[in-house]
């Protein structure tokens, strides 16, 4: 949240404030539905324990009791979050391996530590879908901007046919004899598009 103040002062000037109060805000829901989450999941083990015990023991209300108890001084403490927010900024260093301080931090952020492994696991890096599922190589040239969905899929199942075709005619026909042209064309709007021509070497 140190961050977020320092570079919201820079970029927001007199509105920072109400930006990050945005941010904070933003924070402490996430915090509260995943504790919500963490509740249910417990009152649920509870109640599934209790039914194993053979019924409601003498204990059950005291349960309840103690639950409603709970609820009441929550409002009263600083939550997770705050606790949070109150450590000491670390220093920098670029061999900080943020998964192992969570880890050795889950103990004291439990909740925090969810979120930390929910957030942290969105892979950072993809592999082009044209790349990945081209059965010959590159469908287009690494320079182009942009390969509609539907136009790749109608490239692939088209180089698909004609292999099938030719393969039929002539089993001995190789896909090396195929060779792939990319052309770009810059349209009205500004982007640009790739066409892809199968053309069959001789």
């Amino acid at each position: 949240m140190t961050l977020i103040e320092y570079y919201f002062s820079k970029i927001y000037e007199n509105d920072s404030w109400l930006m990050i109060e945005k941010i904070r805000t933003l924070c402490y829901d996430l915090l509260m539905e995943y504790q919500s989450k963490d509740n249910n999941s417990g009152g649920e083990s509870l109640n599934r324990a209790t039914s194993t015990l053979g019924g409601k023991d003498a204990l059950s209300d005291f349960d309840l009791f103690v639950s409603e108890r709970k609820k009441g001084k929550t409002s009263h403490m600083k939550s997770e979050l705050d606790h949070y927010l109150e450590e000491d900024v670390l220093p920098r260093n670029q061999n900080f391996d943020i998964l192992a301080w969570w880890k050795s931090n889950g103990l004291k952020y439990p909740t925090l530590q969810t979120i930390a492994r929910d957030v942290l696991s969105v892979p950072v890096s993809t592999v082009a879908s044209e790349s990945a599922f081209s059965i010959s190589g590159r469908v287009v040239s690494p320079n182009r901007s942009k390969l509609h969905p539907k136009t790749l899929e109608a490239l692939m199942c088209a180089q698909s046919w004609l292999f099938a075709i030719e393969s039929e005619d002539e089993p001995e026909m190789s896909a090396n004899r195929f060779a792939t042209m990319n052309d770009d064309m810059d349209v009205d709007d500004g982007v640009s598009t790739v066409t892809n021509v199968d053309v069959c070497v001789l």
